[in-house]
């Protein structure tokens, strides 16, 4: 572990002794990824130095990427917001300005080689906010299309279709954020559901907009084994492209809480493998989870040894295999020394539990 000065920290160190005010409670506990909100508050109290943990340089494999930096990111955002919220039914002159998002979208993702060959940091969302959502999915659809060898042209219109496919959710009032679907009242779940028509319905006669991108907007929650809506259609009378979305939509919502209570990222990725047997299409589901950290960096574990350990960095082709510092023996002590183990070398190790932040 190395000594830092507090305001030296950038956000995303992983604290190696835990932080105690002058009074003795324990602020920060050891192996929690320091946040900036983190280190403000530290800064606020007057904390000036903290242990962080020091880690060897990974190699370019073991490396995560953005799939978009977070600056393209929150200018996206903020773009994608505006827009919506002044966005009037019909009314889609303004929407023009969401393709040009999904454009540099594309544009900033095929810029960075690393991001269609390594694992993505994707990361679960602190709020449930469907801006963020549009963002994340369309990202995503475009990366996997990319993988999957799409030409430019329909990748384009999936990065387009998919920026735009929850714009339905602005014509409904039901509670989506954060919330189970399944378990609202039958008539909500059914106005739920109608978000697709009424998203495809306002843009159904733009001329900048391809079919694909609309029929995007229309049939991203239709399934392979005909549970999905508004028609219930069955995977063969799905597009490859509808299929990647409806891929990218599931997972995202589960993260992020759109549709779904807010899933932890393993648990996203076991949801998603199970639907993947029969309602969404395995190969694309698969292509999805090669990119994902199931622990990401900073996660705080226990393994069937009783050790606690944080993620430090990822294996690729392992997500569920990361490599990790343990911070606690089974006794609930401190190592005397540094003690890293590579879960794709000690096999007989495996993560049990994941615990909150």
């Amino acid at each position: 572990m190395i000594k830092v000065k507090v305001n030296k920290l950038k956000g995303h160190e992983i604290l190696a002794k835990h932080i105690v005010s002058e009074s003795g409670f324990e602020l920060i506990s050891t192996g929690t990824m320091l946040k900036k909100e983190y280190i403000e508050r530290l800064k606020e109290l007057g904390i000036e130095e903290a242990y962080v943990m020091e880690s060897e340089e990974p190699s370019k494999e073991d490396e995560t990427f953005d799939i978009i930096k977070e600056e393209v990111r929150e200018e996206s955002k903020k773009v994608v917001k505006n827009v919506l919220e002044k966005h009037i039914y019909k009314n889609t002159a303004d929407l023009t300005e969401l393709c040009d998002v999904a454009d540099n979208i594309i544009n900033e993702i095929m810029s960075e080689e690393e991001v269609m060959e390594q694992t993505t940091n994707i990361r679960q969302s602190t709020t449930s906010d469907v801006y963020s959502h549009s963002i994340n999915v369309c990202a995503l659809s475009t990366v996997l299309a990319l993988k999957a060898g799409m030409s430019r042209s329909i990748v384009s219109d999936i990065a387009k279709g998919s920026i735009l496919h929850d714009i339905g959710l602005r014509y409904i009032v039901v509670p989506y954020e954060n919330a189970d679907i399944i378990e609202l009242p039958l008539k909500d779940q059914i106005e739920y559901k109608k978000h697709v028509v009424y998203g495809f319905d306002s843009i159904k006669n733009v001329d900048w907009l391809s079919d694909l991108s609309k029929n995007i907007v229309l049939l991203h929650h239709e399934r392979n084994n005909g549970s999905g809506y508004p028609f219930k259609n069955h995977g063969s009378s799905i597009s490859e492209p509808i299929k990647i979305v409806a891929v990218c939509d599931e997972f995202d919502s589960l993260i992020g809480g759109i549709g779904h209570k807010q899933f932890k990222m393993h648990e996203a990725v076991e949801y998603m493998r199970a639907l993947s047997v029969n309602a969404l299409d395995g190969t694309y589901v698969d292509l999805l989870l090669q990119m994902v950290a199931m622990y990401p960096v900073g996660t705080k574990v226990m393994t069937n040894e009783g050790e606690i350990g944080v993620v430090t960095r990822q294996n690729k082709g392992y997500i569920d295999r990361p490599i990790i510092k343990i911070i606690k023996d089974k006794d609930g002590k401190e190592p005397t020394e540094e003690l890293i183990k590579d879960m794709t070398k000690i096999l007989t190790i495996f993560i049990v539990k994941v615990f909150e932040d």
